[in-house]
């Protein structure tokens, strides 16, 4: 009976099978968010307010000298973007695929077509 309870104790401690211990720290590495960063360009306007929904949620607004600072889970997200005096009623949107404990920086800026699009890379 005494060996059987410390066969028992061996198991569920995992030394048993082998079990090599993981740190922490390194499991909360793995799981860590990825960090978004959009910035606005002042030239898009005082009165012009950027938009922003992440997975098809509302993130928030965007002002005039502002900047968006969040965090998502790892994987994969889409960023969608729409001036409040835009042309198009459709918001911008693209693909990110997140990776854990990365910062991912765009700027909200103008586009050709009189949209707002985001532009890797701050400035």
């Amino acid at each position: 009976m005494v060996i059987l309870a410390l066969f028992f104790c061996a198991f569920v401690t995992g030394e048993a099978l082998g079990a090599e211990p993981r740190s922490s720290h390194a499991a909360a590495a793995s799981q860590a968010p990825a960090r978004l960063i959009i910035r606005r360009m002042p030239n898009l306007g005082v009165n012009v307010i950027v938009k922003l929904w992440i997975d098809g949620q509302s993130a928030g607004s965007i002002g005039y000298a502002h900047t968006y600072e969040g965090s998502l889970p790892p994987g994969r997200h889409v960023l969608a973007v729409l001036a409040t005096r835009s042309r198009s009623p459709i918001p911008w949107e693209m693909s990110l695929n997140e990776q854990s404990g990365q910062t991912y920086i765009f700027t909200a800026g103008g586009s050709g077509s009189g949209n707002v699009v985001l532009y890797s890379g701050g400035l």
